[in-house]
């Protein structure tokens, strides 16, 4: 159901390991979970979604909203966590829980490499599940040239120049996001998505 909505990446991983492993005490010590997120494939979806759903064209955020509806509809009553909200005053740092439970590499500039992706997919949620947890996942290698590195020491207050940040990336150009779908992601720009 999770792809047919257009969140294509879930990965499975234990929660045992980590409150250590990312910094956060605000997870359960223990159990499965799954780490909800998208490449690309998400936009045409959650567009015509949108586009049929009158409470998502009137949410000041319907990428948030589509998310959240999604993941309560395919784990009715689990615990979940979203990158867009704050818990205890604080976002929950998922790009370490994301490099933890290796579904990427860290970056120089903080942003998870995906070995297949890049940095082409977003991180939405952690969903708490039943069964047995996986065993731990291995580190992935990231060998990064660096380019990502200048792009940010150039960065200013226009989106623009933190998409060249990703844009320096070598790894899943193949993946960048369409125009359209980078453009509301750096603004938010409602009238974007009509």
């Amino acid at each position: 159901m999770l792809g047919n909505a257009g969140f294509d990446l879930v990965h499975e991983l234990d929660l045992a390991w980590l409150a250590d492993e990312a910094g956060t005490q605000l997870l359960p010590r223990r159990g499965r979970a799954l780490l909800v997120a998208n490449t690309r494939a998400l936009w045409p979806i959650f567009v015509a979604a949108r586009a049929a759903d009158p409470a998502l064209r009137r949410s000041p955020d319907p990428l948030d909203a589509y998310t959240e509806q999604t993941l309560a509809r395919a784990f009715p009553g689990a615990a979940m966590w979203f990158a867009h909200r704050q818990y205890e005053g604080a976002y929950l740092p998922f790009q370490r829980i994301a490099v933890a439970a290796g579904l990427g590499s860290l970056a120089p500039t903080q942003l998870v490499i995906h070995p297949v992706y890049g940095p082409w997919f977003g991180l939405r949620a952690l969903v708490a599940v039943d069964g047995e947890p996986p065993s731990r996942a291995p580190r992935l290698a990231y060998h990064c040239t660096g380019d990502c590195e200048a792009r940010l020491a150039q960065t200013s207050h226009d989106w623009r120049s933190w998409l060249a940040v990703r844009d320096a990336c070598r790894v899943g150009r193949d993946y960048r996001y369409g125009e359209t779908q980078l453009a509301y992601h750096y603004t938010k720009d409602l009238a974007l998505l009509l």
